[in-house]
């Protein structure tokens, strides 16, 4: 369970590193790019902490979807960005992923 913790807020952090990437401005402001930074690195360490129980293609798929899936509700309710049709979309993702989850094999 606490790998699934770690892979969850791996995803959240990869969501603020990609908003914190778009706010340093092609790589000019600084204190976005300390953020960047250290939400990357945070990220990273838990992704790989939660690889040491979850299967590499299952915590992939999973940290993909929370990461695309979140980056999108960021650009349609803070960027203010069109997507009606996304969110049907990022349902399916997220739908998937759950399959994943319900179809993994236990060790």
């Amino acid at each position: 369970m606490k790998a699934w913790v770690f892979l969850v807020h791996s995803s959240l952090l990869q969501i603020g590193w990609l908003f914190a990437l778009r706010e340093t401005r092609g790589l000019t402001r600084f204190v976005p790019m300390i953020l960047y930074a250290l939400l990357g690195l945070g990220s990273t360490v838990l992704l790989s902490r939660s690889l040491e129980r979850i299967p590499m293609s299952t915590a992939y798929a999973v940290w993909t979807a929370i990461s695309v899936g979140g980056t999108a509700v960021v650009d349609m309710f803070v960027l203010r960005e069109p997507g009606s049709l996304r969110l049907v979309y990022i349902l399916l993702i997220l739908a998937a992923t759950a399959g994943l989850k319900l179809s993994e094999v236990p060790r």
